[in-house]
């Protein structure tokens, strides 16, 4: 029986795979919850196309063939709805070229006012208040806020309705869960002591640091000071990034070596394999996820400061890890939601991390 129905949702595709567009006797495409900018001109090919499904990507006007989308006379449902890209002005192009063409057919798209825009801009990390539980949940998609919903509270949302990929439905549906299951588990850890000659060098060194005067480095992270040192050996040969980064490592060589033989006493082996270390003065709370790391990070918090400003991860939906990071080594998994607790005083830190080279599964959030 000849090929007719193809799901490719939530696999995190930038682009359709080229192979689809030779199934011409397909009738339903579902690409949903991808990273798509836009659709190839091959789409034209499915001719026999009745379902075509783009829920939640991140679609451009600009990039959507709409003559090529007009020629798929058999096409009944075109569905763009949660492309935030997408405005009023897409969905006039689309109804002005394809609708004269086919009356049949359905575009559904979520127009989202100036308003929403405006408030959707401004829910970054640092804008996140992290003793909320909301904010230590905004990390999460709303597919995976979603599967939350139904996995840990048993919870299931009707799919046929646009309320289950309402993001703020969504949120306020598991926030009333987890106000009648009560309060999250929080489990204390503590880090690997680093010796106090270390941490004395260390902290001599980022006493004495000349921070660089931009906040473009992680600007959505809340922090007084915010750099990074790129590892050597991490960038492409001989480009411009690679130069100005190993001329910033050349600047900040002292402390990146001390870093570095820091933690090779504690784990030589990632003392190896990390390509970058960040270097923070008074990071607050800033719930995120690091989306471009490979495998876990050690972290380590030096000053005066309280007895807060741990490292706080999601173990799981029920449970929270605050891990003592001052003057001891924590191994944290960052692609968990994960921030800092509150504290006083004057915080430093030192963040090792991936972001080439193999890929290690996600397994825990904390590592022994």
């Amino acid at each position: 029986m000849p090929l007719q129905s193809i799901d490719l949702s939530r696999n995190s595709f930038k682009f359709i795979p080229p192979q689809i567009f030779s199934y011409i006797t397909l009738t339903s495409l579902d690409v949903s919850r991808n990273r798509l900018q836009g659709f190839p001109p091959e789409i034209k090919l499915l001719v026999n196309l009745e379902k075509l499904i783009a829920i939640s990507n991140h679609l451009r006007l600009r990039q959507l063939p709409i003559n090529e989308l007009a020629s798929l006379r058999n096409l009944r449902l075109l569905d763009l709805r949660y492309n935030r890209k997408l405005k009023q002005a897409a969905l006039d192009s689309l109804n002005e070229v394809i609708i004269p063409n086919n009356s049949q057919l359905e575009i559904h798209c979520t127009i989202s006012s100036q308003e929403e825009d405006s408030a959707a801009k401004k829910l970054s990390a640092c804008d996140r208040d992290a003793t909320l539980l909301q904010s230590q949940l905004e990390p999460l998609s709303t597919p995976q806020l979603a599967k939350r919903l139904e996995r840990t509270f048993g919870v299931l949302l009707d799919k046929e309705t646009e309320q289950a990929y309402n993001r703020d439905y969504v949120m306020a549906t598991l926030l009333e869960c987890y106000k009648k299951h009560g309060p999250r588990e929080i489990r204390k850890e503590k880090g690997i002591p680093v010796s106090k000659h270390r941490l004395d060098a260390l902290m001599q060194e980022l006493n004495a640091v000349n921070w660089p005067h931009t906040t473009r480095e992680r600007p959505k992270i809340k922090a007084e000071h915010y750099m990074i040192i790129q590892k050597p050996g991490s960038g492409v040969e001989d480009s411009v990034r690679t130069k100005k980064e190993t001329a910033k490592l050349i600047k900040y060589k002292k402390l990146f070596d001390l870093a570095v033989d820091t933690l090779a006493e504690v784990d030589p082996v990632f003392a190896e394999r990390f390509t970058a270390l960040a270097v923070t003065h008074n990071f607050v709370g800033s719930p995120h996820i690091d989306t471009l790391n490979v495998g876990p990070f050690y972290g380590l918090s030096l000053g005066e400061f309280s007895s807060g400003g741990r490292i706080a991860v999601e173990c799981s939906p029920l449970l929270v890890a605050e891990i003592d990071t001052k003057g001891s080594f924590g191994k944290i998994d960052g692609r968990f939601p994960h921030w800092v607790t509150p504290y006083e005083g004057e915080r430093f830190s030192l963040i090792y991390y991936v972001t080439s080279g193999s890929v290690e599964p996600q397994t825990t959030a904390i590592f022994a």
